[in-house]
């Protein structure tokens, strides 16, 4: 049986005011994780979960982006000039992970709006939605597949959700109050739950439960019949969390917990930077030599690496 779900957007359209003065020039989605940019983990996910089709909503600052998921035949001449057909490989598999589609944004702005600027792509089929500057990385099957077949066993809108282990870290996100489903297999019922509500943002306190709501979105097709009868927020910016909370009497959500993860929050300067070292002990052949650098730096040595 075919995949239902073959196409993901990428909301990639900010400014990146709390990176300034870096993203005048460079977007923060550009910003590296190891050796790739962030955004091209994302991709990298998408594709492991079977996406064929990728849309970035980008802005007219951004163009690195697209030039980046392009081809540039000048580099790879050059390399092949200089027989390191390695790096011909490397530049080459870029462009060929999926297909890629640009749109920009326009108004109203906020990160709904993307949902506006995408429309004529995506009406009639269910999408997978995903953020550029965060990561949920899994030991296991990507967090977007397992979102994708949570979708298609249960035949309702799907987000992912991480634990918030830190109390005083909830009210950056959007917490869920949650609700065990019936009928559903024992193996499952620890990881697929049903949203009743999503709080934004919630004050200290107030959050009604450990866990977020966000990061990879399984949508339907009447999800514009939603984005239609919901208005503009604050500054005129409209909202994913309000255009879903206005669908979820209709059609039902679910959440699907991602376990065995490490998250990766890139979206402000202090948080990357703890992102950075959460992927280098994670993820990379010099795990041990920063650990090591960190265990020195506690304890009051300086050292660098060998």
């Amino acid at each position: 049986m075919d995949q239902l779900i073959t196409t993901a957007v990428i909301p990639a359209g900010g400014w990146g005011t709390r990176f300034l003065p870096a993203t005048k020039s460079i977007p923060k989605e550009m910003f590296p994780m190891g050796n790739k940019p962030i955004i091209m983990h994302v991709v990298e996910e998408c594709v492991n979960s079977g996406i064929k089709s990728i849309i970035f909503i980008v802005s007219h600052h951004k163009q690195s982006i697209e030039s980046f998921f392009s081809a540039n035949v000048i580099l790879e001449n050059y390399f092949k000039e200089l027989g390191k057909t390695d790096q011909v490989e490397q530049l080459q598999k870029i462009f060929q992970m999926a297909e890629f589609s640009f749109v920009y944004t326009k108004p109203p702005y906020g990160n709904g709006g993307c949902l506006v600027s995408a429309r004529h792509l995506l009406e009639g089929k269910p999408f997978v939605l995903v953020w550029s500057d965060e990561l949920i990385l899994t030991r296991g099957m990507p967090r977007v597949k397992q979102c994708m077949q949570t979708y298609e066993k249960f035949a309702r809108p799907v987000i992912s959700a991480v634990k918030i282990p830190d109390p005083a870290k909830r009210s950056a996100y959007g917490m869920a109050e949650l609700r065990e489903l019936q009928d559903i297999p024992d193996s499952e019922k620890a990881t697929v739950k049903e949203i009743v509500r999503i709080v934004e943002k919630p004050p200290l306190g107030s959050e009604p439960s450990e866990f977020a709501t966000h990061g990879a979105y399984i949508l339907p097709p009447n999800i514009f019949t939603y984005l239609d009868r919901t208005s503009p927020g604050k500054n005129g910016d409209l909202w994913l969390t309000d255009i879903i909370n206005n669908m979820l009497p209709e059609t039902g959500l679910l959440a699907k917990i991602i376990e065995d993860s490490i998250y990766l929050d890139c979206g402000n300067p202090r948080d990357y930077l703890l992102s950075q070292i959460d992927f280098a002990l994670e993820y990379t052949d010099y795990s041990k030599d920063i650990e090591n650098f960190l265990v020195n730096r506690a304890a009051g040595r300086v050292s660098t690496p060998e």
